[in-house]
């Protein structure tokens, strides 16, 4: 049988184990949050340098297109002048109605 002695023991023992559980567990719940907060930081970087090349390839597009556009306005520029008359035209009965 155990005596009051070992009980008292064996109670403090137990309260230390759980102490040090949950020192251990505090530990890893920070060493986890660091992790997650890496790992986002990390995916928002890649996002934001995947915009940046987006971004630069449209702009870059947009430049081409430009080009091509004022290449054919100074080639013909009574079909040039023809076409956008027609458009506004297009666009004012559309407004109108």
């Amino acid at each position: 049988m155990a005596t009051k002695t070992e009980t008292t023991a064996d109670n403090a023992k137990l309260q230390a184990d759980v102490d040090a559980l949950r020192s251990d567990l505090a530990e890893i719940t920070k060493t986890l949050k660091t992790m997650g907060g890496q790992a986002a930081e990390t995916r928002t970087q890649a996002a934001a340098e995947r915009i940046r090349e987006v971004t630069g390839q449209a702009r870059d597009q947009i430049d081409h297109a430009r080009g091509v556009a004022v290449d054919q306005v100074r080639e013909n520029p009574l079909a040039s002048v023809a076409v956008t008359f027609g458009v506004g035209l297009l666009i004012g009965r559309l407004l109108q109605k």
